[in-house]
């Protein structure tokens, strides 16, 4: 029994000793050097890099860009300075309907209308130049009652008040296209907002559907203000 102990007190010395030896190979460094941390300047960190990318990378042969000339003017596009589509494919009118011969291409009846700065129809100017003369009714008896009489909306922070013109409104439409389903004729009866009329309400239900872009923002911010700053159109 006690040479079993004998034994393996023995074993365990040598491997004591043998470890003690190891780790004393293994600490190589001073004790200065093992304090001081490695510094990692930009020159090394720059090296790092371009010894990382050189080895992830592989070497590409990239063409000189050729030069790029400038950019010539903005202009419409044929399909937007042509008038609306054709009643035979603009997807509302029955095209299994005989009468459909019967309209008028709009390519040929718009050819020579004034447009605005979108390419689309200047359905006011066109007015003006005599081009059109809608009806008050359906036979063309009677006439249209024109009101005169302008609204200046100076809600609009930033931007150019708004010059509401009933004679433009009126020289084509009646009183009650409007009245009062759409607006009350009473000063203060309706909060008109941006947000609500690009949500299709207020001028909204006609304005970017059957007349005038939204985007056109002169045709409706007209008059400048301190605010507004100059005119820009």
């Amino acid at each position: 029994m006690r040479g079993i102990v004998f034994r393996l007190f023995f074993l365990l010395a040598a491997l004591s000793v043998v470890l003690a030896g190891c780790k004393a190979g293994l600490n190589t460094q001073s004790a200065e050097e093992a304090e001081s941390p490695l510094v990692l300047t930009p020159e090394l960190q720059a090296a790092l890099d371009e010894g990382i990318v050189q080895a992830e990378m592989p070497t590409l042969s990239v063409a000189a860009a050729p030069a790029v000339e400038p950019s010539a003017p903005l202009t419409q596009s044929p399909a937007v300075e042509q008038a609306s589509e054709s009643p035979r494919n603009d997807g509302i009118h029955d095209v299994l309907n005989e009468s459909l011969a019967i309209l008028q291409d709009p390519t040929q009846a718009m050819a020579g209308f004034p447009r605005d700065r979108r390419g689309e129809v200047d359905w006011v100017l066109a007015l003006d130049e005599g081009l059109i003369e809608p009806r008050a009714d359906l036979l063309g008896q009677s006439e249209m009652q024109i009101l005169d009489m302008d609204i200046l909306m100076k809600r609009t922070q930033l931007m150019p008040w708004v010059l509401f013109s009933h004679s433009k409104h009126t020289a084509w439409l009646d009183c009650t296209n409007c009245h009062s389903a759409l607006f009350e004729p009473k000063t203060g009866g309706n909060n008109i907002t941006m947000n609500a009329v690009l949500a299709g309400e207020f001028c909204g239900v006609c304005h970017g559907k059957v007349s005038f872009s939204l985007f056109v923002c002169e045709r409706c911010h007209s008059v400048s203000h301190p605010g507004s700053g100059a005119q820009w159109w």
